[in-house]
């Protein structure tokens, strides 16, 4: 017993807040929304530490492999599972809405004009861009501190990958600014680790303005989309994860997985941000015993590239237009 909690006190206590959370926001509904501002707090803390995460985590564990062939063959691998579970995504989502009735008839005209109000005018301009220009403004900037933003990840990435190879051309010369990113990231871990402390009290909150609002915000006609997909999304995560974690590595792999999960889901769940789970999401991979390259470059690129609940939610998206 004493092994048992010793393994698992942090989760123990995060779902203990956050079940609390929940009680709470069934309780006093929409009056549990008082304290959502303490979960803003902790959500808050995850975003603003992102970016130097990410340059960091990435261009250290870059600039540290030693042979190019590492990198060439990590990004590879990394794209290639991206674009297969991606498809997996895909052909899931399309298979549990090609033969559901999505929107009952009834409610088509009010969700229509739900649309309506919620539609802002939209930019000229940017319904004037092309593809080229779009892929242009996705992956560069045209100044260096918009790099230092959350809105431009996928730029940072590329920036962060460029710098890590040139460190690794660099060789000796580059080693000092190297070991000054290191001693960076270290830091940066342990301001995570800190940041963890209160995610008990930021998800708990969050869990009971979440909850406590949950009702008011599922417009008519939505809810049976709604259920559909929760369903779909939570059995995919759970039976399909489970299905990969034993590829990586057999029984020990889903035992090892289904460990070290559930800071990062929960993280996820109340946050809503595939950013801010960053953080969490990297220190969860390490304990699974991911090596670090490949950690602290998968993660940040999966939260950019590989989102299987958004591409399932895209095909309800689309089944239900």
């Amino acid at each position: 017993m004493k092994k048992f909690l010793s393994n698992y006190k942090s989760t123990i206590i995060l779902l203990v807040a956050i079940i609390i959370g929940a009680i709470v926001g069934v309780i006093f509904q929409e009056k549990a929304t008082i304290l959502k501002p303490l979960g803003d707090i902790f959500l808050n803390l995850l975003l603003v530490i992102i970016v130097p995460l990410i340059f960091l985590t990435i261009t250290t564990s870059i600039a540290k492999m030693k042979t190019p062939k590492r990198i060439g063959k990590i990004m590879c691998t990394i794209i290639g599972v991206f674009i297969i579970t991606s498809l997996i995504a895909v052909l899931i989502g399309f298979l549990f809405t090609f033969k559901t009735k999505l929107v009952n008839p009834e409610d088509t005209e009010k969700i229509k004009s739900s649309l309506s109000e919620q539609t802002s005018s939209s930019d000229d301009d940017e319904d004037d861009l092309t593809i080229a220009d779009r892929t242009v403004q996705l992956l560069t900037v045209n100044d260096f501190q918009d790099l230092l933003s959350k809105g431009n990840i996928i730029a940072l990435l590329i920036a962060s990958i460029i710098c890590g190879i040139a460190i690794n051309m660099t060789g000796e010369k580059g080693k000092p600014f190297l070991d000054i990113l290191v001693s960076a990231n270290e830091v940066v871990q342990n301001i995570v680790k800190i940041i963890m402390y209160y995610a008990p009290i930021g998800l708990g909150c969050y869990f009971a303005s979440f909850i406590g609002s949950f009702g008011a915000s599922i417009a008519v006609g939505y809810l049976k989309t709604f259920v559909i997909y929760t369903i779909v999304a939570f059995a995919y995560f759970f039976i399909m994860y489970t299905i990969y974690a034993f590829i990586a590595a057999g029984k020990n792999g889903i035992k090892t997985f289904w460990k070290n999960i559930w800071p990062s889901m929960f993280t996820s769940i109340a946050t809503c941000s595939s950013a801010a789970s960053i953080p969490v999401n990297i220190e969860t991979t390490k304990k699974m015993g991911v090596p670090d390259d490949i950690a602290e470059t998968t993660v940040p690129m999966g939260t950019s590239f590989h989102k299987d609940g958004s591409i399932i939610g895209s095909m309800f998206k689309i089944m239900f237009l």
